[in-house]
Formats: structure tokens, C-alpha cells, sequence
């Protein structure tokens, strides 16, 4: 009966130190600084590229031996000076301007008890790219004046023209074709007194030939 009991005392005795064992290592464990928040969150893409990084932990972090670096798309560092420690949050600037593409942040802070955190993450800027200029406006055409060719008249307008035209040619060529005023009605009449002239020598040779002889 007494070992029995004696038994059953270390076995009670045992679970105790193990329970304790555990309590104090779940302590000890959630004593280790973590990662609570970050902005830009890990994996997110962002509109507009980021001026800092900010990075919040579980508790305090020792500013002493927290190191922060952010690399660009082609392997550049784009961390503006060192990071800044208040309390449990981590505070890094950046260059200004950054550009599109995936980046990385690399971190690696103490916790209060000394135990070291070190993690990695990324984010993306994807900017919208500028509106593309207005094309310029087309010239403007010359003026008809200076181009009369580059404006074709209208159907009716380029009719009216040729009749126009063509009434004003008609009466020229009547007048040519019936004798009309101009160089050849003073050919016709200039014709016409040669005639006369013609006839009247003939007449007075003929005159002159019958008062010969035969009149003496």
C-alpha cells in the first residue's frame, strides 16, 4: 500500500515539472519579437510607388542591431539612409521615384530577449503609365484663291459655267461665219472696189476703142 502511494506521488510529481517545462517554453516562445504588419503588405501590388517601408512587430524591437534592405527589379538597392526604430515599428525610406516592378524587402531584427527575426518580403508597383499626347491637328487647307484646283467646283456651278461659256463663244462665231463686223468684211469690201475699179477701166478702154477710126 505505501508503495503503491509512493508511486503515485512521483507520478503526480513528474506531470508537474513537465507541465511547468512547458509553460515556461510557451513563455520563452511567444517572449520572440514577430512580424504583425507591414506596408506595402507582402505580396500586394501598389498604384503608386512607395516613399518608405513600414514594418510592425509583436513587441519591441532593439533599433541597434535592425537592418532593413530593398532591392529594385534589376538587383538595386533603393533604401534612402537607415531605418528608423520606435517602439515595435520599423520605419525605412526610400528614393524617390521608383519604377514599375516587383521588389523585395529583406529584414532581420532582435526581439527584447535577444532572440533574432529575419524575413523577406515583396511587393509590386504597378503605376499607370502617362496619357499618351493629343495628335496635332491637321493643317489647315490653303486658300481657294491660291489653289483654285484643289477645290473641284460643285456639278451645277461647273454646268453653268460651261453654258456661260459656251453662250458667250456662239455670238463670235455667228459673227465670223456671217460676215460679221472685222477683218474680213473690210477684205469683202476692199474686193468689191477692186471689182468697180476693174469694171470701170474696162468700160472706158471699150469706149476709147469705138471712137477710133471708124469715128474719125
Amino acid at each position: 500500500m505505501t508503495a503503491h502511494r509512493s508511486w503515485i506521488i512521483r507520478a503526480l510529481a513528474l506531470a508537474a515539472l513537465t507541465l511547468a517545462a512547458l509553460v515556461t517554453a510557451g513563455t520563452a516562445a511567444s517572449a520572440h519579437a514577430g512580424l504583425k504588419s507591414s506596408d506595402p503588405e507582402d505580396g500586394s501590388t501598389v498604384k503608386e510607388a512607395p516613399s518608405r517601408i513600414e514594418l510592425v512587430f509583436t513587441e519591441d524591437v532593439n533599433p541597434v542591431y535592425t537592418t532593413v534592405v530593398v532591392t529594385g527589379p534589376g538587383g538595386a538597392k533603393v533604401a534612402d539612409g537607415k531605418p528608423r526604430v520606435k517602439g515595435d515599428t520599423v520605419t525605412q525610406a526610400l528614393e524617390p521615384g521608383l519604377a514599375n516592378g516587383r521588389y523585395r524587402i529583406a529584414f532581420r531584427v532582435i526581439s527584447a530577449d535577444g532572440h533574432p527575426v529575419a524575413k523577406e518580403l515583396t511587393f509590386t508597383v504597378k503605376a499607370p503609365s502617362a496619357s499618351a499626347p493629343s495628335p496635332s491637328a491637321p493643317a489647315a487647307s490653303a486658300p481657294a484663291s491660291e489653289s483654285p484646283e484643289a477645290a473641284p467646283l460643285p456639278a451645277s456651278a461647273s454646268a453653268s459655267a460651261s453654258a456661260s461659256a459656251s453662250a458667250s463663244a456662239s455670238p463670235a462665231a455667228a459673227a465670223t461665219a456671217g460676215g460679221g463686223p472685222g477683218v474680213p468684211v473690210a477684205l469683202i469690201v476692199v474686193g468689191a472696189l477692186v471689182v468697180v475699179a476693174g469694171v470701170v477701166v474696162v468700160l472706158a478702154g471699150r469706149r476709147r476703142t469705138s471712137g477710133g477710126p471708124g469715128a474719125r
